[in-house]
């Protein structure tokens, strides 16, 4: 019970200190708040295992933020002008475009996630439970960073075609390289 307290304490003194840092700017409170998140995350992980740990470490700050944000909520006075909407503009090479691009992101960097994930996560020297849990952790940021790559680049060609050969190589890497259980 005095840990779990005191992992408590430390996750509020970590964003408490973050917030100090925002306010004044100073890096300095920035620095130690993360220390002090580190420190938490060590502190709820030995009080409550690696795996719940792991989860309050992380979902704490995200719901004790809170209180501090509500205690600098600023209402804005209503705009005196107001935009006219625009107008919505249909055309269908747009709407092919679109489509395209959700078919890259959600099929195809999807595939070349899983396989870029597996391709690593059966390489490590883990149990087969540690290597289930380091694809499922890596599968969705990986995911996650391909999207905004792909998404961010002006050259999305090129982009598909890098993702191509990733997913080439990853597949080589899980059919000829020894091994595999």
């Amino acid at each position: 019970m005095l840990s779990l307290s005191i992992a408590a304490g430390l996750s509020v003194a970590a964003i408490a200190t973050v917030y100090r840092s925002w306010r004044t700017h100073a890096p300095a409170w920035f620095y130690s708040g993360l220390m002090l998140f580190i420190l938490s995350c060590i502190a709820w992980a030995t009080s409550q295992g690696w795996e719940f740990g792991t989860v309050y470490a992380l979902c704490a700050p995200a719901l004790l933020v809170w209180p501090f944000i509500a205690c600098h909520q600023v209402v804005m006075p209503a705009p005196k002008n107001i935009p006219a909407p625009r107008r919505v503009a249909f055309s269908l090479a747009l709407s092919v475009r679109h489509l395209g691009h959700a078919l890259v992101v959600l099929i195809g960097l999807l595939a070349t996630s899983l396989l870029v994930s597996v391709a690593v996560g059966i390489r490590l020297p883990f149990t087969d439970a540690g290597q289930l849990a380091v694809i499922i952790v890596i599968l969705p940021l990986l995911w996650g960073l391909l999207a905004y790559h792909y998404l961010a680049t002006p050259s999305k060609g090129r982009a598909v075609i890098i993702y191509a050969v990733l997913s080439a190589a990853s597949l080589l890497i899980l059919t000829f390289l020894p091994g595999l259980k």
